[in-house]
C-alpha cells in the first residue's frame, strides 16, 4: 500500500515548485522554494541511524503540522467540475417511476427534460478535543445546494481523476442555497457528530478520573497518616509540633488543588473550525412532469419537477408539495392534493 504521507509530500513539493529526490525507499532530499538548503526527510524510523541528519516525518510531528498548515494556507477554497456523467440514460421514464412510490391512480408523464449544473459544497471541519490530552479529527461534509441536503457520496466528489478545473457543457446553473445557509447546515451536522464523540470521550475520561482520584486520595491519606504519627511522637517527646501542623495544612491544600486540577482536565472542551471548502458543480437532469389521476379531474399541483442524478443513476427524493420535506412516496388526499406519508394537507 502506498504511504499517504509520501504521496502528500511529493504532491505538496511539486505544487509549490520545489524538488523531492528519493535517496532510498522512504528517504528524500527536499528543496522548497523558500529554503536555503535541501532538507533530508525520512518516513521510516529504521532509516534514521544511517541518516542522522534526517528528520522523521510522521503523524503528530511538528514538521508535518507545519507542512499541513502551509498546504491549507495555499488553497482554502476551490472550484471544480464533475461533468463526465451520462446524461441520456436508457428508459429514464421507467427508472423514475420505479424509484418512486405512487398511488395506482396517479400517472406521471414526462414533458420536458433539461440538464443544469448543481453546486455541491464540500466543507472540511477540524475538530479539536481538549481534556487531559489533545485529539484532532477532520470531518468532511458535503451539501447539495439545490435541495439543501447532505450528500452521501463523498468518494465520488473527491475522485481527483474525474474532477476538472473547466466547465465542459454550456448548461446553466440551477438555483442554489446561499453559502451561509449551507455552511450552517454542514456545521450543525458536524456538531451533532462531535457531540456524540464528546459523550463517548467524557465517559472514558470520567472512568479514568474516578481511578486517578481514588489513587490520589489514597496517597494523601497515607502521607497524612504518616504526618499524624510524627506529630504524636513529637508531642510525646515534648518537641515543637507547629511546623508539622503547618505541613499538615499545606498537605490538605495541595490535595484539594490536585483534585481540582484533575476534575478540570476531565472536562472535554471542543474547538471547531472550517479549514477548507471545495465547490463541485455536477450536471443533473431536471424532469418536468404532468400529473394525472383517474379519480380526480385535477390534481393540485398539476405538475411536478423531479431530478435524476447521473452520478449515482437514481432519482432524487422529490419535495412533498404540502410539507416540502424530501420523500420517495406520494399519496392523494380526498380533495385531490398530493402529499407524503408523513403529513396531511390542511382541511378546507
Amino acid at each position: 500500500m502506498p504511504d499517504p504521507l509520501e504521496d502528500f509530500l511529493i504532491e505538496y513539493v511539486d505544487t509549490v515548485g520545489g524538488l523531492a529526490d528519493e535517496i532510498e525507499p522512504q528517504v528524500y532530499d527536499v528543496l522548497l522554494p523558500d529554503a536555503d538548503a535541501p532538507q533530508r526527510l525520512a518516513f521510516d524510523p529504521d532509516a534514521l541511524p544511517e541518516h542522522p541528519s534526517a528528520q522523521l516525518l510522521t503523524f503528530g510531528s511538528a514538521l508535518l503540522d507545519e507542512l499541513l498548515a502551509r498546504a491549507q494556507a495555499r488553497g482554502r477554497i476551490g472550484w471544480a467540475f464533475l461533468d463526465d456523467a451520462h446524461l441520456a440514460p436508457h428508459a429514464l421514464a421507467q427508472r423514475v417511476t420505479h424509484d418512486l412510490a405512487l398511488p395506482d391512480a396517479v400517472t406521471l408523464r414526462i414533458e420536458t427534460m433539461r440538464p443544469l449544473y448543481v453546486t455541491h459544497s464540500l466543507f472540511w471541519f477540524e475538530v479539536t478535543y481538549l481534556s487531559d490530552e489533545k485529539e484532532q479529527a477532520l470531518y468532511p461534509l458535503a451539501v447539495d445546494r439545490y435541495y439543501g441536503r447532505e450528500v452521501r457520496y463523498l468518494d465520488a466528489l473527491l475522485d481527483g481523476e474525474r474532477l476538472s478545473e473547466t466547465r465542459r457543457w454550456a448548461f446553466a446553473d440551477a438555483a442554489s442555497l446561499p453559502l451561509d445557509r449551507a455552511y450552517l447546515a454542514a456545521r450543525e451536522a458536524v456538531v451533532r457528530t462531535a457531540r456524540a464523540q464528546v459523550h463517548t470521550r467524557q465517559q472514558e475520561i470520567q472512568q479514568r478520573l474516578v481511578e486517578q482520584t481514588e489513587r490520589m486520595q489514597r496517597y494523601y491519606a497515607d502521607v497524612r497518616a504518616e504526618l499524624a504519627e510524627r506529630i504524636e511522637k513529637a508531642r510525646a517527646r515534648g518537641d515543637e509540633t507547629a511546623s508539622l501542623a503547618l505541613r499538615q495544612d499545606a498537605l490538605n491544600r495541595e490535595e484539594a488543588l490536585r483534585l481540582d486540577e484533575l476534575a478540570r482536565k476531565a472536562q472535554v472542551r471542543v474547538q471547531l473550525r472550517l479549514v477548507n471548502l471545495l465547490h463541485v458543480k455536477i450536471p443533473r437532469l431536471f424532469i418536468h412532469t404532468r400529473v394525472t389521476a383517474k379519480p380526480f379531474p385535477t390534481v393540485r399541483p398539476a405538475t411536478l419537477t423531479l431530478t435524476w442524478d447521473p452520478l449515482v443513476e437514481k432519482t432524487d427524493a422529490l419535495v412533498c408539495p404540502n410539507c416540502r420535506q424530501p420523500t420517495f412516496e406520494l399519496r392523494i388526499h380526498r380533495q385531490g392534493e398530493l402529499h407524503c406519508p408523513n403529513c396531511a394537507p390542511a382541511k378546507r
